[in-house]
């Protein structure tokens, strides 16, 4: 009964309007922006980006996320929940497939600005989403 409510609880917070109902503990964010870092170190900024404007969840506690924006995440990690001074910070790692390898994927809510929408930053390798959550 208790996966059941959860699933229901995310399920909506996933299919509900950005803003129309703040899920208390999730996060309901929307991609403003998608761009990359080139070879030559310069940021460039997919104006025809499919994943903008498209919405996922994040569980604050755990810092699961729920949404077809990014590939999947696995064993995060929550380094900060935020507060009025400091942003939420979740990190997911995962072994590459050589031997020494690792990746890692950062997701930063601006937590401490005014008002109902955080910004927030996505970074997984030289992949780069922007946009807000509430």
């Amino acid at each position: 009964m208790k996966y059941f409510l959860f699933t229901t609880t995310i399920l909506l917070a996933t299919l509900t309007p950005i803003g129309a109902n703040a899920v208390p503990g999730i996060y309901q964010c929307q991609v403003v922006s998608d761009a990359y870092i080139k070879s030559d170190g310069s940021l460039d900024i997919l104006k025809d980006s499919s994943r903008i404007a498209q919405t996922f969840a994040v569980i604050k506690k755990t810092g699961e996320v729920i949404g077809d924006v990014m590939d999947p995440l696995k064993n995060p990690k929550v380094l900060s929940m935020g507060s009025e001074k400091n942003s939420y910070k979740v990190i997911w790692s995962q072994k590459a497939a050589s031997k020494d390898g690792v990746f890692f994927d950062y997701l930063n809510v601006d937590e401490f600005v005014k008002g109902p929408k955080k910004p927030f930053g996505f970074f997984s390798g030289s992949l780069l989403l922007t946009g807000y959550c509430e």
